[in-house]
């Protein structure tokens, strides 16, 4: 399916899942936070989400430094 990952288009061949996206994107869900259609949807949430072709996610990643 075809969705828009931050602006780009992007081919997503898993199974619709927020964290099988993640995984193709190389994204640690633990440290990322997603938006689909401009909705935060909480990690707790992600199982029962499932993306469609057209969707618009956003996914923020978490990273620590000094």
């Amino acid at each position: 399916m075809f969705i828009t990952v931050n602006g780009e288009s992007h081919e997503h061949s898993g199974n619709g899942s927020i964290t099988a996206l993640l995984g193709e994107l190389g994204a640690t869900p633990e440290h990322s936070a997603v938006t689909v259609n401009g909705e935060l949807i909480y990690s707790k949430n992600w199982p029962a989400c499932r993306l469609s072709t057209g969707d618009k996610i956003e996914v923020l990643t978490f990273v620590g430094g000094g």
